[in-house]
């Protein structure tokens, strides 16, 4: 009995000193890649409460092209606009790679959601150097290189519901 006490005491010790050296490393911050378009996104997970497959989404009569209307996900309506359409960038005819991405615990009062290319995955910021091209909306935060040379612009998801012209649903 005192030598399984021993284990466990010894187990226990050895599983805080783990949990004291894990918390004392540095956070890795990812990411979620989006492509828009011909153009990368980042996107914080905190911001995105769920990414899913397009459902059923009622249109609203005189909004502008790129809003596609309100879908109903579990009981709550989202305001749903097509990222890309928004941007004036050309999209693929891959209609299936499409996902919404509705926006997350923090933004839930905004009650929107963003339709996006295609989900790459997820992209760790330490694993990426900073990329120094001009951002053009205020809702791009930082831009970034893969270790592929591939482009990345990091989005502001508060910011990008909250801009005027993303505002203007109405023609």
């Amino acid at each position: 009995m005192a030598r399984d006490r021993n284990r466990l005491r010894d187990f226990q010790q050895a599983l805080a000193e783990r949990l004291r050296v894990a918390a004392e490393l540095p956070q890795r911050q990812s990411r979620l890649a989006v492509q828009v378009g011909d153009r990368g996104y980042l996107l914080n997970l905190d911001d995105i409460s769920e990414v899913a497959p397009i459902g059923e989404i009622t249109a609203v009569p005189s909004t502008q092209l790129w809003f596609m209307g309100v879908t109903n996900v579990r009981g709550t309506l989202y305001a749903v606009s097509d990222f890309a359409a928004w941007l004036a960038l050309h999209t693929t005819s891959d209609i299936g790679a499409r996902r919404l991405i509705l926006l997350g615990q923090r933004l839930a009062k905004l009650r929107a959601g963003l339709v996006v290319t295609r989900v790459v995955g997820l992209r760790l910021l330490d694993e990426m150097k900073p990329h120094a091209i001009a951002l053009r909306r205020s809702w791009e935060i930082s831009s970034w290189l893969d270790r592929d040379g591939v482009g990345w612009v990091e989005v502001d998801l508060e910011q990008l519901a909250l801009d005027a012209e993303f505002l203007q649903v109405v023609r």
